[in-house]
């Protein structure tokens, strides 16, 4: 029962503002507002980047924010509110922007998978049958699947609309969406197809299921769209990708960016097919997937080498830039308009179209990035993180 609290009687009315006092405020307002506009506007938003950096962060071309953890090659890296929160088979730990331990959950899984949406944060144990819930408070709730069965992925989206895939007894595959406070929204059951992964769009009205398949005798991908609203099992849009294997992809804007074994693709939830990227006789050394309207894709001549091409493509599938190096590339990340390349002797932040932003000489035995909507970088080492501010 919810306790009403009362009104005091004795506290005098606030007077309200009289008009001067309240153009006053409106002016400040409007200040306000045409200098976010105007720093939005000028340099691709950079300034607008470099003033939420301030804001949250103080002082920029430094570090900031040191996290502690222990060492694990299988360790899984995701920010969960203003925390950095760190998987492993063993535990799953929040830790503050302050280093302190807000939490530290026993897990014993085989395979985690993370996934971090807006104030949730999902670790399935791929193959087994467990899936935690996890806030900045700790474990919200856990999924388990009926004894023998499995699951085979499970994905937050920005809105914390959660898609989880796994199997079902009486069928090949099946999909639950669940809204952020754990209630069911939708459910769907395949008898044809095997489900390797799914998530909910953006806008929360469709789900994106990747299904295994067979075309002209070579194995296949097919996305498949299905309207949550409709609660139809069948789809209502439909993409193929011939001669490929889905192993990652996202979905922003209406657009479906898929990293295959042999390809990447970029298709329109209706099936459109805006980008085919076929590796041909090139090797695939990485990829970023996160920025806010590009991706990036690091091909090489040989398996193991240096020579390698970055190449950064809007989500129309045109090509925006590429780059040719010869340094040793340890990790690629994305997110907002900046791409983070981390080389065996330093890191450099480029725009989408692979113009220098920032450049950092002393990376301290790095071995992964994470780079946030303002091109804020999270360097990731063995033991140890902490945050680059360009």
């Amino acid at each position: 029962m919810t306790k009403k609290t009362e009104k005091n009687p004795d506290r005098p009315a606030k007077k309200k503002p009289g008009l001067p006092g309240r153009l006053v405020t409106l002016a400040l307002v409007l200040c306000v507002v045409l200098a976010v506009a105007a720093m939005t506007a000028t340099e691709g938003g950079g300034h607008m980047a470099s003033l939420r950096r301030w804001l949250m962060y103080g002082d920029s071309s430094s570090t900031k924010d040191v996290y502690t953890y222990a060492a694990d090659s299988a360790n899984r890296y995701g920010r969960l509110g203003s925390s950095l929160l760190v998987v492993n088979p063993n535990t799953a730990q929040l830790i503050s922007d302050g280093g302190e331990l807000l939490y530290d959950l026993s897990l014993g899984m085989t395979s985690p998978q993370l996934s971090v949406g807006k104030r949730y944060a999902s670790v399935c144990d791929v193959g087994g049958g467990a899936i935690y819930i996890l806030d900045e408070n700790g474990l919200n709730r856990t999924l388990e699947t009926e004894r023998g069965l499995q699951f085979f992925s499970a994905r937050f989206n920005r809105s914390d609309y959660l898609a989880v895939t796994g199997q079902k007894a009486g069928y090949k595959t099946s999909v639950s969406v669940y809204d952020g406070e754990g209630t069911l929204l939708y459910s769907l059951d395949s008898h044809d197809n095997y489900i390797s992964d799914a998530v909910v769009t953006e806008d929360g009205r469709s789900l994106l299921a990747v299904t295994l398949d067979t075309q002209d005798g070579v194995f296949a991908s097919r996305l498949r769209v299905y309207d949550l609203n409709s609660h139809s099992s069948q789809p209502a849009g439909e993409a193929v990708i011939r001669d490929g294997l889905v192993m990652d992809f996202r979905c922003k804007g209406g657009r479906v960016v898929s990293l295959c074994d042999k390809r990447l693709t970029i298709t329109t939830l209706k099936g459109e097919t805006l980008l085919d990227r076929a590796y041909g006789n090139l090797h695939l050394h990485d990829y970023a997937l996160d920025g806010d309207d590009f991706c990036a894709l690091l091909l090489g001549r040989y398996q193991a080498g240096n020579i390698c091409t970055l190449t950064t493509y809007g989500l129309d599938g045109q090509e925006l830039a590429s780059l040719e190096l010869t340094e040793e590339v340890l990790d690629i990340a994305a997110g907002g308009d900046y791409l983070a390349v981390l080389y065996g002797d330093g890191m450099v932040l480029y725009h989408r179209d692979l113009t220098e932003a920032a450049r950092l000489t002393d990376t301290d035995y790095a071995g992964q990035l994470r780079v946030e909507e303002d091109g804020t970088v999270l360097m990731i080492s063995g033991s140890y993180a902490w945050r680059f501010l360009p």
